[in-house]
């Protein structure tokens, strides 16, 4: 046990550089995921903004030129947000705003999909990447490389 505590003392400067490679290889996953399938996030956009076309809601909204993108385009463009985020993420280039970027990204995302098992998890990874905001890249990172 006391080898355990000692590895995991002795290697502690690495937990912002593990929490960071992590959210960003799921901003990753999803940016990728998004651009490659965006139909298959339809369902996540919030009806309010997107209401279906044979709905009178979703008629009123065309006639009106209410919704400026297309929902598809919407996705993609998202897509490219978690994307481009996830890559300065996990090089830690920028990682403050980058993070904080992220993690109002993702509260938004969360509040948008109110309460249910997607937005739990969300939530979870925004206060990771709010935590990444208050405490930077750490090791492994173009920010810290850039300090010397």
């Amino acid at each position: 046990m006391q080898k355990i505590k000692s590895f995991f003392t002795k290697n502690k400067e690495y937990s912002v550089t593990i929490i960071r490679i992590g959210l960003a290889l799921v901003l990753i996953w999803f940016g990728v995921s998004q651009l490659v399938q965006p139909d298959y996030f339809l369902g996540y956009l919030p009806s309010w903004a997107f209401p279906p076309a044979d709905t009178m809601q979703g008629m009123h909204f065309r006639m009106m030129g209410i919704v400026p993108v297309e929902a598809v385009t919407l996705i993609a463009l998202n897509g490219m947000l978690d994307l481009s985020l996830g890559i300065l993420l996990l090089v830690g280039f920028y990682t403050r705003i980058a993070a904080l970027a992220a993690a109002l990204h993702i509260f938004s995302i969360s509040l948008s999909l109110g309460y249910n098992d997607v937005a739990v998890r969300d939530y979870g990874l925004a206060l990771a990447a709010l935590s990444l905001a208050f405490s930077g890249a750490g090791r492994l990172s173009f920010d810290e490389r850039s300090k010397k």
